[in-house]
């Protein structure tokens, strides 16, 4: 989970890796310059630079969706619009700045972060009352493995013959510094101990249990978080997803009630990200069934049973949350969220009283829904609609406007490596050399849309730009498939290899235009290489269902990673195996890249890791795990009432809180911020 901000302050948020459904918008020309980041309402037809507008409170506006997830429960739910909706309703306790990449407090008031040594054995000995048991990474072992040690934590300092460790964090159990002898030091771990101090005057929103008690009122505290942490541990949780990161965090201490301590197994870049955001704060009076005030209580509760709990819970959908709104509707026709007054940070609790997420999961019954007034942003409009004659009409042009925004996200078509006719690499290379990408970028995305060659965000320091496309060649593709034994020995026109034809369903959610037709474009040419291609379209539930559990051979859709993330749930070996509902839905399986993975956590130096992560780029893209698609942006049209709308590098690219209205005809705004 991740907190975003940004009233009258730096926007703020830290994005994993999520799905999304791969929109097919073309890039735009640069006439006369393109989106800028943080200028607010650069695209609106009546902005003028330095002018400064009144907003009002109050008002609802209206947001397309073009998929519901299941729920809003993040460590289950693995959704960009999960996430997205949680932005503005739940907070982690960390916020990180757009601009800067510094980490504030959100939650919490502060914290601390400490190092630790591992002891050898047998020296803890040496210093009694100062020494802790954590499990730590094996430095020999294989796969992650780790093992109980004996260390000292505190700030660590290399003297030479020597480290200094002093006490930083609360109630360390340092009192004073401490000489730790170099010869009994295994081996030293930076940034690995992390001591957060709760505010004391956050509230969680109203809960109403299934059989209708009420609670109100009850403040966040720190075994919300040591709760937060544990279900990640609980085999039966649906959170393999999201699982990687917290194996890594093996002690946790509950201080007292605003304090908690949490160690790693080693020095990980991306350890204070994982707590300090991407952990989703659940509160314990809701889901932990061995708290007394849950009206659930049950504390011979067993594991299994808390898992079914909380993966069940009527909560992961009507969210309860800590930010300034909480939902009050979740169905199939739209999410609604509404002013949350006790929220903590007034400077940040937005402007306006309701939030609907509408959704529609047909871009053009979305786009004749923003016509009718029914919906106050779309950001799917096609390329036929921005730059043809849907947008130049008055009907659009008295009422609304329409701007884009580039974001890291990347389309692809990714291959089920478990399938006989997809598990070898050079038949996977052949079909990249059969698909002509410049052609399809050049027919489709007005020249300007990126192709993409490897899983990081086009712009960010860890994409390999040396790494080119494989060039459009069929009948080097032909050769490649001959080479590797599939030729048509049927003569039915598909290659076959040991009885097993060429043969690809393309799997797509339902009603998705782009996809249909890069699955049409690829049908075409596929079949000029002997390989068949079949489209299936599924609701998106069901797409995602059978996605998770590798039930296909090909499919298309996006991913919105940060501008530098932790590749492990995608491309670990671990998290490829059949029975893992991970992010690795293409099966990898490869030393090399558990190789690099492993490098890349553990190297502080960001130059350094750099290097590792353009290290992956280029292996996985002669690996072609996937058919890699292109960057483009995100092409918007929103109504011309609402004004304070800015353009951000991360997703979703804009935060709701900013927006307002100026109007006081608008129904339900105010010139006051509380009701």
């Amino acid at each position: 989970m991740m907190s975003i901000k940004g009233l009258g302050q730096k926007a703020r948020v830290a994005l994993t890796i999520c799905l999304v459904t791969f929109s097919g918008q073309s890039a735009l020309a640069q006439d006369g310059g393109g989106a800028e980041m943080g200028v607010v309402d650069q695209f609106h037809p009546d902005h003028v630079d330095g002018e400064n507008l009144a907003p009002l409170y109050g008002g609802r506006v209206i947001v397309h969706l073009s998929s519901l997830p299941k729920n809003m429960c993040y460590p289950i739910e693995n959704s960009a619009v999960t996430r997205r909706m949680l932005f503005e309703v739940h907070e982690s306790m960390l916020s990180r700045d757009w601009e800067t990449f510094k980490y504030e407090p959100c939650l919490v008031t502060a914290w601390d972060e400490e190092d630790m040594l591992v002891l050898k054995d047998g020296a803890a000995a040496k210093y009694p009352g100062a020494v802790v048991d954590v499990r730590v990474k094996d430095p020999e072992g294989k796969d992650g493995a780790q093992v109980d040690a004996r260390v000292v934590y505190g700030k660590v300092e290399d003297m030479g013959d020597y480290y200094r460790v002093s006490p930083l964090s609360k109630a360390s159990v340092l009192t004073e510094p401490l000489q730790v002898a170099r010869e009994d030091v295994a081996h030293a771990e930076l940034g690995t101990v992390f001591t957060f101090y709760l505010k004391d005057d956050v509230t969680w929103q109203p809960y109403t249990s299934p059989g209708g008690t009420t609670i109100e009122g009850h403040k966040l505290d720190a075994k919300d978080v040591m709760f937060s942490w544990k279900l990640y541990s609980n085999p039966g949780i649906d959170c393999d997803e999201k699982r990687y990161a917290f194996e890594k965090v093996t002690r946790g201490e509950l201080i007292d009630d605003q304090t908690v301590r949490f160690f790693f197994e080693s020095q990980y870049f991306g350890a204070i990200s994982t707590l300090g955001q991407d952990m989703t704060i659940m509160p314990t009076h809701v889901y932990d069934l061995s708290d007394p005030d849950n009206p659930d209580f049950d504390e011979s509760a067993t594991e299994a049973q808390q898992a079914k709990f909380f993966n069940e819970h009527p909560a992961n959908r009507l969210w309860v949350g800590l930010g300034p709104y909480r939902v009050t509707n979740y169905d199939q026709q739209w999410v609604q969220a509404e002013r949350f007054d006790d929220y903590f940070d007034k400077d940040n609790a937005g402007y306006v009283d309701v939030i609907r997420w509408r959704m529609i999961d047909d871009d053009n019954a979305a786009m004749n829904a923003l016509l009718n007034g029914e919906l106050d942003y779309f950001e799917r409009v096609k390329s036929a609609d921005y730059f043809g004659e849907a947008t130049q009409k008055p009907s659009f042009m008295d009422k609304f406007y329409k701007g884009y925004h580039y974001l890291g996200t990347y389309g692809y078509t990714g291959w089920n490596l478990y399938r006989p006719q997809l598990a070898e690499k050079e038949v996977r290379q052949a079909l990249a050399h059969a698909f002509d990408s410049e052609t399809y970028l050049k027919n489709n995305y007005k020249n300007l849309a990126r192709q993409t060659t490897g899983p990081f965000p086009y712009n960010s320091p860890a994409y390999d730009h040396s790494v080119k496309a494989f060039e459009y060649d069929p009948e080097l593709a032909i050769e490649m498939l001959e080479d590797a034994g599939w030729y048509d020995r049927d003569g039915d026109d598909i290659v076959d290899k040991d009885g097993v034809a060429l043969t690809i369903d393309f799997m797509m959610p339902s009603g998705n235009d782009a996809s249909k037709g890069l699955g049409l474009t690829m049908q075409e040419a596929f079949a000029e290489i002997g390989v068949k291609v079949n489209i299936v379209g599924f609701e998106w539930a069901t797409f995602l269902d059978r996605f998770k559990k590798r039930d296909f051979d090909g499919a298309n859709l996006a991913w919105v990673p940060d501008l530098e993330s932790d590749p492990e749930p995608l491309w670990h070996s671990k998290w490829g195996e059949m029975g893992k509902q991970g992010s690795n839905n293409s099966g990898v399986r490869e030393p090399e890249l558990d190789r690099l993975i492993a490098a890349g956590q553990r190297e502080l130096d960001f130059d350094k890791r750099q290097e590792v992560w353009r290290a992956m780029h280029r292996f996985i893209y002669d690996l072609q795990p996937y058919l890699f698609g292109f960057n483009v942006p995100s092409k918007f049209a929103m109504t011309k009432r609402i004004r304070g709308y800015k353009n951000y590098a991360v997703d979703p690219g804009y935060s709701i809180r900013e927006w307002y209205f100026v109007d006081p005809a608008e129904p339900g705004t105010r010139t006051a911020r509380t009701k």
